[in-house]
């Protein structure tokens, strides 16, 4: 090997240890809070191929069955910028018996901020038949955050969740072409969730709260990948739930603690599960240059049905009821669907494009403030250019057309919150491969 192809193999190493630890800093939701980046070369197609494509190591974070289908060791690394933009439009509230927010009219700043999500795998080919993958990415993800004086304050501010997903999976290749993967997810869930609190008693006066929580959780995944022809491939894989067990705090500012019914610091604990979810997908190559792919994705949103806060005491001893909360989610399950071609124009460079729906989970009159979800569009492109015969680079663009989404909270204590929200994404994937 080359001192060039030996320093970018450290290179690559170095890169995907420094990607983990990196991969908690930010991230943004898609569906759900579900984040869909984690390759370059699939964000150009809206993720069509995810089941089926062996273009480079980042496909397996779909599916592991694909792992034992590459010929040779090759690392992937990437970050990918989402630039989402989500607006509150015909805002109509009415007080409380506890709280003053009138308003009628008007609209908010963008409440989603951007985020830089990166991810790293690899595949390591053991001998002929078994290979070995690793699979660094951040599937979950949700970043809100709301003026101070948002209308909608005590149904939720702040919302963030940050994860990071290793995927281990060990791979076998038969003589007909069938591959089969699995292995382990190890899964780290960090969560804030932010809001305003009344006084119980007195003046309709206010604090804020801030609940925050992590663990680390456990589930496995699983998949094929069969080429059936030379130029026909499908591909199925699982990926399970994983159970968490948040454990953290709840804090409450020096206002919420001034209160003539004062709230109180108090450790705390919630279980929440990450969703299940099934893919299936088939590509054919028309000719040598024309491939065109097909994924369907069902996901598992029934997991998510009420977030149950537990404290070890009274966060405020007016109320007798405050050892614990619960906020209500109810979510479905939902669907994904992606058509997508590639087209390789000669021995350097490729082209990719694609189609996306991205159905919701959440129904309108389980929608809230932290996530006001809805059903949306993608339409992708991408390009991928070979530098070298070990190296090449993947750009990948989205853009996302959202559906309006209506949000309607109703509370006799905190008062009424409606309005309109309309919302866009932008994505930009940019990915390096290298084969050794």
């Amino acid at each position: 090997m080359s001192k060039l192809k030996m320093s970018c193999l450290w290179g690559a190493a170095s890169g995907t240890a420094i990607l983990c630890a990196l991969a908690t800093i930010g991230t943004a939701h898609a569906s759900g809070f579900q984040v869909r980046e984690t390759s370059g070369t699939l964000q150009g197609s809206s993720f069509a191929g995810m089941s089926t494509l062996t273009t480079d190591a980042s496909t397996m974070s779909y599916n592991p069955g694909s792992v034992g289908q590459y010929t040779e060791t090759t690392y992937s690394a990437g970050v990918t910028v989402i630039r989402p933009v989500a607006k509150a439009t015909n805002t109509v509230a009415t007080d409380g018996a506890r709280t003053t927010i009138a308003q009628t009219g008007g609209g908010y700043k963008d409440m989603a901020e951007d985020a830089a999500v990166p991810n790293a795998h690899a595949v390591w080919k053991l001998n002929e038949q078994i290979n070995l993958g690793v699979s660094i990415t951040a599937p979950w993800g949700l970043v809100t955050d709301n003026d101070s004086d948002f209308a909608g304050r005590f149904f939720g501010t702040t919302s963030k969740i940050k994860t990071v997903n290793i995927k281990p999976v060990m791979a076998y290749r038969f003589d007909n072409g069938l591959s089969i993967g699995a292995g382990p997810q190890i899964q780290r869930f960090e969560a804030r969730l932010d809001k305003a609190v009344p006084s119980l008693a007195g003046a309709k006066t206010e604090g804020n709260s801030s609940l925050k929580g992590d663990d680390i959780g456990y589930g496995w995944t699983a998949g094929l990948n069969w080429e059936l022809t030379d130029a026909t491939r499908l591909g199925l894989s699982y990926n399970s739930e994983v159970d968490h067990k948040l454990e953290g705090k709840i804090k409450f500012d020096s206002a919420a603690k001034g209160l003539l019914t004062p709230y109180t610091d108090r450790n705390a604990s919630a279980k929440i599960t990450t969703p299940e979810a099934i893919a299936f997908g088939m590509s054919h190559d028309i000719d040598d240059q024309w491939t065109i792919m097909g994924d369907v994705q069902w996901t598992n949103w029934n997991s998510v049905s009420e977030l149950v806060f537990n404290y070890d005491g009274l966060i405020n001893s007016n109320l007798s009821t405050s050892s614990s909360t619960t906020e209500y989610y109810n979510w479905g399950s939902s669907w994904f669907g992606a058509l997508g071609a590639r087209y390789q124009h000669d021995e350097n460079w490729a082209f990719t494009g694609g189609i996306a729906y991205d159905e919701t989970p959440i129904k309108t009159r389980n929608r809230n403030v932290r996530l006001p979800d809805s059903d949306r569009y993608w339409v992708s492109f991408g390009t991928t250019y070979k530098v070298a015969d070990w190296v090449d680079v993947n750009l990948g663009y989205t853009h996302i057309f959202a559906k309006s989404a209506r949000v309607d909270h109703t509370s006799a204590a905190l008062g009424n919150y409606a309005a309109d929200y309309d919302a866009k994404v932008d994505i930009i994937a940019l990915q390096a491969n290298f084969k050794f």
